[in-house]
């Protein structure tokens, strides 16, 4: 017969077991939206691919397929410090050509190149390519509808680039978005070359290092010739209320589709623990490559700017003041994720 003190420890054996399946399961996050800038209703099925040169010199592209796109604006994508590769960027590109882009990818780091050469690489790039393009007779290139996105070191080349474009004669990008850009041994050019027509939105998180945060604002003041009007300084603020958590740093705008490249953030991803009130909890956590970051954020944005940019020819003013700009979507419980900051005096 068992006496009191072996009941107590059964009793208390029994209430852990049972413990975890009454837990409050972690609300899921948003999926992407139907309609709307960053929505799924596209114009083309799938895209096709094609490449050319080799080292620092190569360079891969991406054309709307499912129908082919007779003729197409042009985005230059420009990677990461060591994201260097397409894949890394796979859900954004897809999302880019079907909504009737062609994407160009430049590899402009090759094999061994230091720094200071990839704004060239860049530039050598981008005229090669408009060549090889025309010479394919496939997707004609819309030289009136060029945009330049980059995300980290991309960001600074895509700000360099942007001011150099006239003087290399290459053709105005006038829809410029610099997402987590951060500067360490690139040097940034003087940004007063960057066209007066360009209308230009730099995205930045609560989570990214200082130095990056403040490479952020050095572009947006440093970009003069750019009127207030025409710019937007955006803030993408972290939640770990629901799983997996969104945490807006410098790995963020990563949207990879294939394991290999997915592997790179979760390995990466080892603040989550920092970042995580509850340290009970950390093990939870999963690193989700594609999230309301991408949907609500450099997706949508880059969908709003190059359609005040292209289609409706109109300054930044309504787009920063648009309450839909600063959604980020719902927890699967109905709370909202926090939203975007949206200011022109960061």
């Amino acid at each position: 017969m068992l006496n009191k003190g072996s009941g107590i420890f059964l009793t208390l054996i029994f209430i852990l077991f049972l413990t975890p399946s009454f837990a409050r399961e972690l609300p899921a996050g948003p999926v992407q939206s139907l309609l709307g800038p960053g929505g799924r209703l596209y114009r083309h099925e799938s895209f096709t691919t094609w490449e050319h040169g080799v080292s620092h010199e190569r360079y891969q592209v991406f054309e709307p397929a499912g129908p082919v796109a007779a003729k197409a604006g042009l985005i230059v994508l420009l990677h990461d410090w060591m994201t260097t590769e397409p894949g890394y960027y796979a859900a954004q590109i897809r999302h880019l050509c079907r909504s009737g882009w062609v994407v160009l990818f430049p590899h402009y780091q090759g094999t061994g190149q230091l720094a200071e050469y990839w704004h060239a690489n860049v530039v050598r790039t981008a005229k090669d390519y408009l060549q090889q393009a025309f010479a394919r007779k496939g997707t004609e290139v819309d030289r009136s509808k060029v945009a330049v996105l980059g995300h980290g070191a991309g960001a600074i080349l895509a700000a360099n680039l942007a001011a150099t474009a006239d003087y290399f004669g290459l053709p105005t990008p006038l829809a410029v978005m610099l997402v987590m850009p951060h500067q360490r041994s690139l040097k940034l050019l003087d940004l007063s070359g960057i066209s007066r027509r360009t209308r230009m939105v730099i995205l930045s998180g609560d989570q990214v290092d200082e130095y990056n945060a403040q490479d952020a604002r050095t572009i947006f003041y440093a970009a003069d010739r750019v009127s207030t009007d025409n710019k937007a300084f955006i803030t993408a603020l972290s939640d770990f209320y629901g799983q997996p958590p969104l945490v807006a740093d410098e790995l963020a705008p990563l949207t990879p589709e294939e394991p290999q490249f997915e592997r790179f953030i979760v390995q990466n991803r080892h603040d989550y623990v920092k970042l995580f009130r509850e340290q009970f909890h950390a093990h939870t956590l999963r690193t989700c490559s594609i999230d309301s970051f991408d949907w609500f954020g450099s997706f949508r944005l880059f969908d709003a700017l190059t359609h005040a940019v292209f289609t409706l020819d109109t300054d930044l003013e309504a787009f920063k003041k648009a309450p839909e700009l600063r959604f980020m979507g719902y927890w699967s419980d109905g709370r909202k994720l926090k939203g975007l900051i949206v200011t022109d005096r960061p």
